[in-house]
């Protein structure tokens, strides 16, 4: 925002950079973001959009959490419910991913009554 404020006073790149000590690239790369997206805060980076929407990811995570006996069938049929048709694969990662953190979170909550016994 400085940088900007000296660009909106009349000064130079050169200037700007000697003023505030820093790269004259890079006072450049500022105003230029600016001048195209009038801020100068970080934007977000495109990539690739997740697979599941974060509706049908909490579903399988409250499914795999009611059921941990539950099937893969079984889950790709209650996402297909949601509107998403999801591969088991991606499903299957989704829930190892959970069962892994739950068993984490059991194993430090058995220490924790071990230690309070």
């Amino acid at each position: 925002d400085t940088v900007v404020k000296k660009f909106k006073a009349g000064f130079g790149y050169k200037k700007i950079s000697q003023a505030l000590n820093i790269p004259r690239s890079t006072v450049q790369a500022i105003i230029l973001k600016w001048k195209e997206y009038q801020t100068t805060a970080n934007l977000p980076r495109p990539g690739r959009p997740s697979k599941l929407s974060a509706h049908t990811r909490r579903r399988l995570i409250r499914d795999a959490a009611k059921r941990p006996m539950i099937t893969l069938d079984e889950l790709q049929r209650s996402t297909a419910e949601v509107g998403d048709s999801v591969h088991r694969t991606t499903i299957s990662r989704i829930n190892l991913a959970f069962m892994e953190e739950w068993q984490e979170e059991s194993h430090f909550l058995k220490i924790s009554i071990k230690s309070v016994v």
